[in-house]
């Protein structure tokens, strides 16, 4: 979108310094000496259209000057005066300069191998061979003081004296490489523009030949008609924005070539960056710069061909040219002599830009043209960061091959430790110290040579037991990193860069890719994460494995769901006993996923126990909707169980451990409640205890009273 923006930019500023002057139709265009201007005559063709349209409009003839101008001012609404205007003159001029200049540049071919490149060329070469004998200096000290000293500096000979060898060979005959690649897509330019009717492109778009006298001969006149100056703008405008789009080609097609020959001055100094790390991307950037200006002619040439092909035979809309030449298609008015049209339309006065087809296939026309400039370079753009993408995997694998203890390679496979027999001591790992280790993958290379698994692990959404969906579940930094990659896979231009966006398309496209090779655990993943919704065909496997339990669903009503649903079978003791333990942790310790309507822990745990009670209900109903609506509440574990082969039951197990956790919570909760409102009780009546009575102090005081009057007595 910069690239566009960039180029919307431009035009702006363009038509800015070549604006479009107000057209009045009460005063005369000033001129520069005050020079009477010059009547021109109206068009013939338009004293018929004005007749057929009995409107009352008619032109004025007379080579009077005086007289006209008396005449048109009587009613200049209905009168038409065609008169020199050095304005129109000078944009008629300007669009054949323009219509030359294009010309010029696709007709005339550039000297590639002409000497003065070559001079700056081989300036350019004798410093790169400076560099190389330096480098080579460099080495050599390296490794004769590393063989003194014994000290190793990793500098291998013969690999060291052949990259140079290949450095000065490069050098020599870098020009060569270079015009021989130029040539040949010159010749490919050549080959689509000939063939698909490129060359005929000016005598189909541009009126005539392109010629010297089209400038030379050229004056511009207008019509003076109030009813007609918008007709003046528009017009105006369009030729303006000819004039960009003939300027934009030419300049794109010779800035490619000058590009080339600047590319070309720096070949040689391509040897030395591309021997050292630090600056080898600096050498990247000039093999990806190289080729997409290489490529953007050929693809200019066949999108150029292309729409001359298109031009010629007639552009693909629906377009209504029955009203040509008619009063009913004069709907634009004529207003200057300048004439425009489409593709191959044979041009005059009662037919250009008179109506809505004519004017809109004009629009066409322009559009198209931009887009056989932009295009191209636009597309080479996001080709050449795929290029680099697959150059790089490329590299990884051959390196694999040839080096195993690279960094890009795989790590080697382990040697086994053999260990004692006697050993009785078994060794645990905790699980929470193996869900931290992730599998990262990354390049095409890697997702092509993973297993089905591995990519399900890197994701984070490997899971063999309920223990595994707990983690996920209550795990914070797990569960954001299982949603983020669940939502990048459903849609990877969600992702913030262009390499995770890539790396989760190139993820998509080799799980479709297995998937139609029936890889169970790739279809799974499509059915559950690429799909926009998991239907009920999905769900079946779940659905089908849900325990039985709807005797004793309405025989034991009074009791908790919880308590009359079974542990599975396939789930142990230890593992039931662990989700239960994590989720009571989480429900006591953990964050609280506050809302509007969660606010406490206790608002948190309530709602949990509510919710989960009713999905355990539509889960063990006879009813297969409910079912599938119990699954889709369940949030996204739905699609992890699915992905991983868990059975229904497992998911029920699943669900009873975490309301049982929800309801010792609950309880410990109710309890942390009681005791506190119990102490707070407890406190209140001490302190109303030994607070003194309003009462009995007053009757302190009245008793005092009492003696104190006796015995002044």
């Amino acid at each position: 979108m910069r690239k566009f923006l960039s180029l919307f930019v431009i035009v702006f500023f363009t038509l800015l310094f070549f604006p479009i002057n107000p057209v009045s139709a009460q005063t005369l265009p000033q001129t520069p000496f005050q020079i009477a201007p010059q009547l021109c005559g109206c068009p013939s063709e338009l004293n018929n259209i004005y007749k057929e349209k009995a409107t009352g409009e008619t032109c004025i003839n007379t080579r009077d000057s005086t007289a006209a101008f008396t005449e048109f001012n009587q009613n200049p609404r209905t009168k038409h005066l065609w008169i020199e205007d050095s304005e129109v003159t000078a944009q008629g001029k300007s669009n054949d300069r323009a219509r030359q200049f294009i010309y010029w540049v696709v007709t005339h071919s550039a000297i590639d191998n002409h000497p003065v490149l070559i001079k700056v060329w081989s300036t350019a070469r004798n410093m790169s061979y400076f560099f190389v004998i330096l480098t080579a200096a460099l080495l050599g000290l390296g490794i004769i003081v590393g063989q003194r000293t014994n000290f190793e500096t990793g500098i291998k000979l013969w690999p060291a004296i052949t990259k140079i060898l290949m450095s000065i060979l490069y050098i020599s005959f870098s020009a060569t490489i270079i015009f021989t690649v130029i040539q040949l897509s010159e010749i490919i330019m050549k080959f689509f523009i000939e063939n698909l009717g490129g060359k005929d492109l000016f005598n189909i778009y541009f009126s005539g030949i392109s010629q010297e006298t089209n400038y030379v001969d050229f004056f511009g006149c207008r019509d003076l008609n109030i009813r007609v100056q918008e007709a003046v703008k528009t017009e105006m405008f369009l030729l303006k924005l000819t004039n960009i789009s003939y300027y934009l080609m030419g300049g794109m097609l010779l800035l490619r070539k000058i590009i080339l020959w600047f590319l070309l001055f720096v070949s040689p100094f391509l040897a030395v960056l591309l021997s050292f790390s630090f600056v080898k991307n600096v050498g990247m950037i000039w093999i990806g710069v190289f080729f997409q200006w290489v490529f953007y002619g050929p693809l200019l040439a066949l999108f150029l061909g292309g729409m001359a092909s298109i031009w010629k035979y007639g552009i693909p809309f629906v377009f209504d040219f029955s009203r040509v030449d008619t009063a009913a298609g004069y709907i634009y008015p004529t207003a200057i002599n300048i004439l425009y049209g489409g593709p191959a339309q044979k041009l005059s006065v009662t037919n250009n830009g008179n109506y809505v087809d004519t004017f809109v296939e004009y629009v066409i026309t322009l559009i198209m043209l931009w887009a056989v400039v932009v295009f191209p370079w636009w597309l080479l753009r996001i080709y050449r960061d795929y290029c680099c993408e697959g150059i790089n995997a490329m590299k990884n694998m051959m390196l694999s091959n040839l080096n195993p203890g690279h960094p890009g390679s795989p790590s080697p496979s382990p040697t086994p430790v053999p260990i004692s027999s006697n050993v009785g001591v078994e060794m645990k790992m905790s699980r929470d110290i193996g869900a931290t280790v992730k599998t990262r993958i990354e390049t095409v290379e890697e997702i092509k040579r993973a297993k089905t698994e591995d990519i399900s692990r890197s994701l984070n959404i490997k899971a063999s037991n309920i223990t595994d969906i707990a983690h996920f579940e209550t795990n914070k930094t797990l569960n954001e990193a299982t949603n983020k990659n669940i939502n990048f896979l459903k849609n990877p231009i969600q992702a913030s860069t262009s390499a995770e966006r890539q790396r989760y398309m190139n993820i998509r496209s080799e799980l479709s890719s297995r998937a139609l090779k029936a890889d169970p655990i790739a279809s799974r993943l499509i059915k559950s994460f690429i799909v926009a919704k998991i239907n009920i065909a999905e769900k079946e496997n779940i659905i089908k494995t849900l325990p039985k339990t709807t005797e004793a669903l309405t025989s034991n009503t009074r009791k908790n769901i919880e308590e009359i649903i079974a542990v599975s079978p396939t789930v142990t003791l230890d593992e039931y006993e662990q989700v239960k333990k994590m989720w009571t942790n989480t429900y006591e310790k953990g964050e609280i996923p506050k809302t509007e309507n969660l606010l406490s822990r206790s608002e948190w745990v309530e709602y949990d126990i509510v919710l989960i009670t009713n999905t355990l209900n539509k889960l063990l109903s006879d009813d297969k909707a409910l079912k599938a609506q119990a699954l889709d509440e369940i949030g996204f574990i739905l699609p992890i169980f699915l992905i991983n082969n868990l059975s229904g039951d497992q998911l029920v197990t699943y669900l009873k451990a975490k309301i049982e956790a929800a309801r010792t919570v609950k309880t410990l909760i109710n309890r942390e409640k009681e005791v506190t409102e119990r102490l707070k009780a407890g406190a209140e009546e001490k302190l109303d205890v030994m607070k003194p009575k309003k009462k009995e102090a007053e009757k302190t005081m009245e008793m005092k009273e009492e003696l104190k009057l006796s015995n002044d007595q």
